[in-house]
């Protein structure tokens, strides 16, 4: 019986391997050998085949010089053991890291995604480390993975990757969506009565990480101006990580903070836009899981976000940081609200043509069996 090769993947929370791989996981469980590297790793047990081994580490999330240098030996001593024939890393930390040790154990392919740049709102020294630092992990991977076009132009642009040594799977994104999960609920609308909100009021959701890089501060500030005029409400679903903003969400009329959800759905059904200013992002998949329940968005003009939303046919744009162009495009969505509807409509069918997340497990399936077939070949 011939032995199945091994595939390593590395991810620095669960929350990303719940998020974006456990279709992608399910695909490469039929045709290899699955470790995985994240830290929590109790949270997705339940969710993975038990034949795939799972090690924890505790990463930290943020730059901890000691944790880190412990983490690297980690993964270096399990490559070194284990001897994966490929790697796969997601998020800049897990790629130095991982980069780095299967290098050095001489790992036979080395993959890695790239997921949004948290260089771009840097300046200084920072940006340069950190730019170096990714520059360091394209060059030391055989290839990369990035999850939009735009994105993979902009990096092109910065001399971060090449055109030759990158490829985006399909339309973009990571994961694609479960459109078996992320689909529109209408008892999901009992949730206004328990927040005792009218349901004359238009609401706008924002859902994910609450931070300044992801324009929550525009969003608030925007939105403050606005509901002195119209009946609306704004609903932030997501973990605060600037503790600013705890104070500000207080002083506020009509905005509501929900914690971190493990049903996004719901909240999607219950809104009548998403909205996204975010000063950076790799792809939005936020957006297109949004999409798949029927709603539109209202998104930053950057890269990431320039793939997940068709300007004026599954949502529209704000200019980055303009709080005036935001309000303007708000009060626009507030006035037409038919128009979101057939926006939303055609959200959920561009879904479910080009991100359905069998189309990209089967695609990282056929493109993981090529790199390692040819390097198979090239080694005999």
């Amino acid at each position: 019986m011939i032995k199945k090769p091994t595939i390593a993947l590395v991810a620095i929370t669960a929350h990303t391997i719940n998020s974006f791989m456990l279709k992608n996981i399910e695909y490469l469980n039929k045709k290899y050998n699955l470790l995985i590297f994240c830290n929590d790793i109790s949270l997705i047990e339940k969710k993975i085949p038990k034949n795939i081994s799972l090690i924890n580490i505790n990463f930290k999330r943020k730059l901890n010089l000691v944790s880190d240098i412990v983490s690297f030996f980690i993964i270096l001593y399990n490559f070194l053991k284990l001897k994966p024939k490929l790697t796969i890393s997601i998020t800049p930390k897990a790629g130095f890291l991982t980069a780095l040790a299967s290098f050095i154990a001489r790992i036979s392919y080395r993959l890695h995604w790239f997921t949004g740049q948290t260089w771009v709102t840097k300046k200084g020294l920072v940006r340069f480390v950190y730019k170096i630092s990714e520059k360091l992990i394209f060059n030391l991977s055989h290839h990369v993975l990035v999850d939009s076009h735009s994105q993979k132009n902009f990096l092109i642009a910065n001399n971060i990757i090449t055109k030759e040594k990158s490829t985006v799977l399909l339309c973009g994104s990571v994961g694609g969506v479960n459109i078996k999960k992320f689909k529109y609920k209408k008892k999901s609308k009992n949730i206004l009565k328990k927040l005792k909100i009218s349901k004359k009021n238009f609401i706008f959701l924002y859902l994910g990480r609450l931070n300044k890089d992801k324009g929550i501060l525009d969003l608030i500030q925007a939105f403050n101006d606005i509901q002195k005029n119209y009946n609306t409400t704004l609903i932030l679903v997501g973990p605060i990580e600037e503790i600013n903003i705890v104070e500000i969400i207080k002083k506020c009329r009509n905005i509501i903070h929900i914690g971190q959800t493990l049903a996004p759905e719901k909240w999607f059904s219950i809104a009548n836009i998403l909205c996204l200013p975010s000063y950076r992002e790799g792809f939005g998949s936020v957006i297109i899981e949004a999409g798949a329940c029927s709603l539109p968005a209202l998104g930053s003009n950057i890269y990431g976000i320039q793939d997940a939303i068709i300007k004026n046919k599954t949502g529209f744009f704000h200019k980055v940081g303009s709080v005036k162009d935001l309000k303007k495009k708000m009060i626009f969505a507030i006035k037409n609200k038919k128009l979101l509807k057939k926006y939303g409509k055609m959200a959920k069918k561009r879904v479910i043509l080009k991100f359905e997340e069998k189309l990209i497990g089967k695609k990282l399936l056929e493109f993981v069996n090529s790199k390692l077939y040819f390097k198979t070949k090239l080694i005999n």
